[in-house]
């Protein structure tokens, strides 16, 4: 914009008081940046520089007008910066979703890194089963999420970023309380408590599938919607439950955690966004993500 170039020329020549030095900073020639200060004063209606004397010194208009002139200038530039900033996907809104599960450990330390890494972003964050982020993602809802299992053939993308292995959450009057560890086998005849097989079908698909790996079938008796709730009717002795190892940071009175033998017995955690039309802030933080994340966050 011709109007802010002839700005920046003022508040140049009025920062050095000399027409030349001036010149030199704006990498020009004396005579074209004179003249654009002349349009300047053509332009306002009065004259900015008295030049009658060996120096160049601001006219009473030119001085109260110093300091309007700057303040537009940063304003320009700021504007600019984050022009540019939105352009490359380092600013902006964007929305999250995220299982429960993931708020005592994954998604702090993941908050906390983006933060770091994308300081103009503002994120949304909403708690939302894995089913439901899938198709909050497909409906556009929100942007990126976080889920523990998505169903197969989706067309969405996902990446494992933190693995953990699962516990067993059972109630301190359980005879299995006292073990160091069990195996998944010796599960065979409790009464498990579990996802809403409804509302979370792909994470109930997950855990029936390590069951029947060892000849067993997945069928809570009882079935929740979120991992509190679960672990609050462990602790009043209702059944027990096949946990992520991020979990035993909740600890309400009457609940132990055991660890389960079983190698195969893990839970991941994936950074899932649409694959296709994602927008640069969305590449943007997905990409901040995975660098940092690399596959397991601690």
């Amino acid at each position: 914009m011709k109007s802010l170039q002839r700005l920046r020329y003022f508040v140049t020549v009025a920062d050095e008081l000399h027409f030349g030095r001036a010149a030199e900073r704006l990498h020009m020639s004396q005579p074209p940046l004179s003249q654009q200060i002349q349009v300047l004063e053509t332009e306002v209606g009065f004259a900015l520089f008295d030049r009658s004397s060996r120096r160049v010194v601001l006219t009473d208009e030119g001085q109260a007008l110093y300091p309007e002139a700057k303040r537009l200038l940063n304003q320009s530039h700021a504007f600019d910066q984050m022009a540019s900033a939105l352009e490359r996907g380092l600013a902006g809104r964007i929305r999250v979703g995220f299982v429960d599960s993931a708020a005592y450990r994954v998604m702090p330390n993941l908050l906390r890194n983006l933060r770091q890494q994308r300081p103009r972003v503002e994120f949304e964050l909403t708690t939302l089963t894995s089913d439901l982020q899938v198709k909050a993602l497909l409906s556009g809802e929100i942007d990126i999420g976080l889920a523990r299992a998505i169903p197969p053939g989706t067309t969405l993308s996902a990446q494992s970023i933190h693995e953990e292995t699962l516990v067993c959450a059972l109630s301190t009057d359980h005879e299995l309380s006292t073990r160091d560890a069990v195996s998944i086998t010796e599960l065979r005849d409790e009464l498990l408590i579990g996802f809403n097989r409804m509302k979370s079908p792909s994470l109930h698909a997950e855990m029936a599938a390590l069951f029947a790996a060892r000849d067993l079938q997945y069928d809570p008796g009882i079935e929740a919607t979120e991992y509190t709730t679960i672990l609050g009717l462990v602790a009043a002795g209702q059944g027990m439950a096949l946990v992520p190892e991020s979990l035993r940071v909740f600890r309400p009175p009457g609940l132990r955690y055991v660890d389960v033998s079983d190698e195969d017995a893990t839970s991941r955690i994936m950074l899932v966004a649409r694959s296709l039309e994602a927008s640069p802030l969305t590449r943007s933080v997905v990409e901040a993500a995975s660098s940092y994340l690399g596959g397991n966050p601690e």
